[in-house]
């Protein structure tokens, strides 16, 4: 483990600010890759995103259920942030890729805000995704400038999303149920990992890792939530 050196790849970046001893369970290894576990896991997220673009089009050419084609293209176009902003993070555990990856999962979490408060509050498709691009620029300057309170602002708008989403939704919540739920296993998992409550930092087999893949699938299971069609 290196602690808080870096790798000859990274050596002239910035590093994440989990250094010296707060960069989950995994061991930081010498290379271009530093957790290949929590790395390659990341790519998740990518997966779940080639699902939705699949998704986009059905035999009508128009997109199925409660999203229009430009919300789809954001939802896609955020989980392609958080996957490969997520693996950057790993891979490299700079500063550089933490922004990247928490920014990811903000996007998420305020375009499921968006998706609900927009029609809500009446604002037309333009100044929702104004708001939408506006909202995330404050969100990754506050990460860049107090990067210690980033897991907590992103909690916060993640439970605030869910709670949003789920009194819109007046047809079935099943899927966001299932959502929820892995989304709070994969919590448990997460301060397990992080705290070392369960570390073994050589296996393949990481609570981060698993993390992400829990994250990813819930985020699948909101977009079936989605597909099941406007409420």
């Amino acid at each position: 483990m290196l602690g808080q050196e870096s790798t000859a790849a990274w050596a002239s970046w910035r590093q994440a600010t989990c250094f010296p001893d707060d960069c989950f369970c995994e061991a930081i290894h010498h290379g271009l890759v530093r957790q290949p576990a929590n790395t390659w896991s990341s790519l998740a997220f990518v997966v779940v995103a080639a699902v939705v673009a699949l998704s986009w089009f059905r035999g009508d050419g128009r997109p199925k259920g409660g999203l229009n084609r430009a919300e789809t293209g954001l939802f896609f176009g955020a989980l392609l942030v958080v996957g490969f902003g997520s693996a950057f993070y790993h891979g490299s555990l700079t500063f550089a890729g933490q922004v990247i990856d928490v920014s990811g999962m903000y996007l998420v979490a305020t375009f499921v805000l968006l998706h609900r408060l927009g029609p809500k509050w009446n604002l037309p498709p333009v100044a929702t995704v104004l708001a939408f691009i506006a909202v995330n620029a404050v969100l990754m300057v506050a990460q860049v400038t107090t990067p210690s309170l980033r897991r907590v602002a992103f909690g916060i708008l993640l439970i605030v999303a869910i709670v949003v989403e789920w009194r819109a939704s007046r047809s079935d919540r099943r899927w966001l149920a299932i959502g929820a739920g892995l989304m709070s296993v994969a919590f448990a998992i997460w301060v397990l990992d992080r705290w070392r409550i369960v570390c073994a930092p050589e296996s393949l087999l990481q609570g981060h890792a698993l993390w992400h893949v829990l994250g990813a699938t819930a985020a699948a299971a909101l977009f079936n939530h989605y597909e099941a069609g406007p409420d």
